[in-house]
């Protein structure tokens, strides 16, 4: 588990998108937008298989042109 802040008394994990923004900071919003290069998506249900995840929400498709998608093994190196 990674805690990054606490809200209520709560722990909060980070969220596939703070992750890859950690990793890849001089990505816009706009990435992410309904048309961006970078599509994220949360089936309310475990990811299909190989895809890079954090807890259900995972990357469906990644066309940026100047930045590569990250591994799984990035994103779960992430923790703050």
């Amino acid at each position: 588990m990674v805690m990054v802040s606490r809200a209520y008394g709560k722990e909060r994990l980070m969220t596939l998108y703070e992750k890859i923004m950690s990793l890849h900071s001089s990505l816009e919003i706009s990435d992410f937008d309904l048309n961006g290069t970078i599509q994220l998506r949360n089936d309310g249900q475990t990811p299909p298989e190989g895809k890079v995840c954090v807890g259900n929400d995972y990357i469906n498709t990644w066309t940026h042109e100047s930045i590569t998608q990250p591994t799984q093994s990035q994103i779960d190196a992430v923790t703050e």
